[in-house]
């Protein structure tokens, strides 16, 4: 797996799953993202699956109004014209990650690395713009 850096897009696999969003319009993509990290639950969610999940995660969070500084210009044009999504795809969108931070391949990957403490905050930012008002 590629990193550049911390950032939620700021890996390989993350670009490719956008250009996959790019072909989509409705939010299954979405919630495909989100299951397969949650089918992982208990287990070790693997790191590509966990990358894709926190992307999708921030398109949600996009599609809250809270997106990111960062976001590819290819999600920003995703997101116009969209809809607010259902509580449940927010639901999942929350559980993914928490899932990703218990104990995944990807936080054990970004545990060896020095810039481990900006990527949890990089997550907790996300999470903190998918919470409830």
């Amino acid at each position: 797996m590629t990193f550049w850096d911390t950032g939620s897009f700021e890996h390989e696999d993350a670009l490719m799953w956008v250009s996959e969003l790019e072909e989509t319009e409705d939010f299954q993509i979405l919630a495909e993202a989100f299951e397969t990290v949650l089918d992982q639950d208990g287990e070790t969610p693997d790191e590509i699956d966990c990358v894709i999940a926190i992307c999708a995660a921030e398109v949600v969070a996009g599609l809250l109004g809270s997106p990111a500084d960062e976001l590819p210009v290819e999600v920003l044009v995703w997101l116009e014209d969209k809809h607010e999504p259902a509580e449940e795809l927010i639901q999942m969108a929350r559980s993914s990650l928490k899932v990703v931070l218990r104990d995944s391949s990807l936080k054990q990957l970004w545990r060896e690395r020095d810039a481990f403490p900006e990527w949890m905050d990089t997550i907790q930012d996300l999470t903190s713009r998918l919470e409830e008002e």
